[in-house]
């Protein structure tokens, strides 16, 4: 008897255990079973093309402040099915690294450069600013062009937007829908005032309809009705979701009726609005099958920093958020889909970085690249084929000074060990908080061992000081007001400087003697000019 009482107390405590891990879990929105994806063959799984198979044609679609934990195959109950099924029918790259936060992924992506030679590290490029990513840089769009390709943007853009030469239609897009600056509301269209929705340059009036599906809807236009069908195409749809202002439809944001809203971050609205890119990724993905041309089509689907907390996203068991340089603030969500050569179903856990996207899908795409000037990515398409090294060989090095005045986070990768650095400009004092991890072992970051090798503390520092010393002193920081005498355009389409009314060089700034003074003063700081 009292051993069919015992046997019955476990059975009761293993029911009540599994319904209590049910419970807290957060399980997958999607149908898939992610289960079993992991392999370490990826190499032996690899398609190869015919020899004279088409060019492939290249998509990326580019979500905004989305969280690591904020996919169904990453446990969320937020209903991602169509990036699930990119995930299912594709490759998850689970240690790919952006930057913080918006501008300086974007420029890495486009430029394959540092974005502190860009003079974009720190901060953002807002709607008061008048900078930009230097015309002398060359764009990915414009290696794709070169070879043949029809090229075109759909979204936000966020890497100048005051002087022609700054803006997409220069930058090797032949086609682009979407509008310039961040925090563009969703309904609204507007930045600060000034409307700011576009085609090729010319304003376009769609108030009322919501900014996610705009960019589905005109992402699926260009592939039905724009896009020269005689030509491979390269597609870049950059979306605004979920970044802030935090704005969703209705109908969407029923759906999360269970979640709980608090009162720094809106749970449901969030979710709707995640959601809704989803959607809109959908019908890109259902266009490409449409077509009968997903099979020869490269999707890259990835997020341009961690989700932000404060706003909804969800990162955990990584550390941190975006703007900072914890994990959970530059390792992102990632995905490559191609049938024709990516193994299905897989996951690769080899180091690849924003930075290494320009030179690796040329390459893939067998596409002669354009750059004169030397670019700071690496080639890892090896790598993402499952035969290159896990590490890349040069450190990774993140910047944030958003949206803290005078307060610097700072993070250098390289190999396992992860520096990760805050510094504190206070009135009085500075402080400094430095941390080291080894993020192969301890991804989560939550054992620092600056104490036990403080050797790969010091080559870090070394490293993060040796690097910042090339940020240019006109470079961006935070501004995340305006200066009080600057006014919004009633639309931004309208006030773009023509280029030629642009001095074609930069101005060289102060002569040599000058500069080489200021520099003396200036030191490890940074530079006075940026070659």
């Amino acid at each position: 008897m009292i051993k069919k009482i015992l046997l019955g107390l476990v059975v009761i405590l293993l029911i009540g255990a599994l319904f209590l891990f049910v419970k807290t879990r957060k399980l997958p929105s999607s149908d898939y079973d992610f289960s079993q994806t992991e392999t370490s063959n990826i190499s032996e799984l690899v398609k190869t093309r015919p020899a004279d198979a088409p060019p492939p044609n290249v998509v990326i679609l580019l979500a905004d402040d989305l969280g690591w934990a904020d996919v169904g195959y990453h446990g969320s109950d937020i209903q991602t099915p169509n990036i699930d099924r990119l995930a299912k029918e594709g490759m998850r790259l689970e240690r790919f690294y952006a930057t913080p936060f918006c501008t300086p992924t974007r420029a890495a992506l486009m430029t394959g450069k540092d974005p502190i030679k860009l003079g974009v590290a720190h901060a953002v490029l807002m709607a008061w600013d008048n900078g930009g990513v230097s015309p002398v840089e060359h764009f990915m769009p414009q290696s794709f062009k070169a070879a043949g390709y029809d090229t075109a943007m759909i979204g936000k853009w966020h890497l100048g937007h005051t002087i022609e030469q700054h803006t997409p239609n220069a930058r090797g897009f032949d086609h682009f829908y979407g509008h310039f600056n961040t925090d563009v509301l969703y309904f609204d269209h507007t930045m600060a005032g000034g409307h700011d929705f576009q085609e090729n340059g010319k304003p376009v009036d769609h108030r009322g309809e919501y900014a996610t599906d705009i960019h589905g809807n005109q992402a699926v236009r260009y592939l039905r009705d724009i896009r020269d069908k005689d030509k491979p195409f390269f597609l870049y749809v950059p979306f605004l979701a979920p970044h802030s202002p935090m704005e969703a439809k209705e109908e969407d944001i029923a759906k999360y009726s269970a979640r709980i809203d608090t009162p720094r971050a809106p749970m449901k609205t969030y979710a709707a609005m995640v959601d809704s890119m989803d959607q809109a990724i959908g019908s890109v993905l259902d266009e490409l099958d449409a077509q009968g041309i997903a099979d020869n089509t490269i999707v890259l689907f990835f997020t341009d920093n961690g989700g932000f907390y404060n706003f909804g996203g969800v990162n955990t068991p990584l550390r941190g958020g975006k703007l900072e340089t914890f994990e959970g603030g530059v390792r992102v969500v990632s995905v490559l889909r191609w049938p024709e050569v990516i193994p299905a179903d897989t996951v690769n856990e080899n180091v690849i970085s924003v930075l290494d996207l320009l030179p690796s899908l040329t390459t893939a795409a067998g596409v002669e690249p354009g750059w004169t000037r030397e670019i700071d990515g690496i080639d890892r398409w090896d790598a993402i084929l499952g035969q290159g090294a896990k590490d890349r060989g040069d450190p990774l090095i993140f910047t944030s000074n958003v949206s803290e005045y005078n307060k610097f986070r700072y993070g250098v990768l390289d190999g396992p060990w992860k520096l990760v650095q805050i510094v504190d400009h206070q009135r009085r004092e500075t402080t400094v908080e430095s941390m080291l991890f080894n993020v192969w072992e301890d991804p989560n970051e939550e054992t620092d061992l600056k104490d036990t090798h403080p050797d790969q503390h010091d080559r870090l520092q070394k490293i993060l000081d040796k690097r910042l010393a090339l940020h240019p002193v006109g470079g961006q920081f935070v501004k995340i007001q305006p200066h009080p005498g600057w006014r919004a355009p009633l639309d931004y389409a309208d006030v773009v400087i023509p280029a030629d009314q642009v001095n074609a060089d930069m101005w060289s700034g102060f002569g040599p003697l000058a500069t080489t003074v200021l520099q003396q003063n200036y030191g490890e700081k940074g530079k006075i000019k940026y070659d």
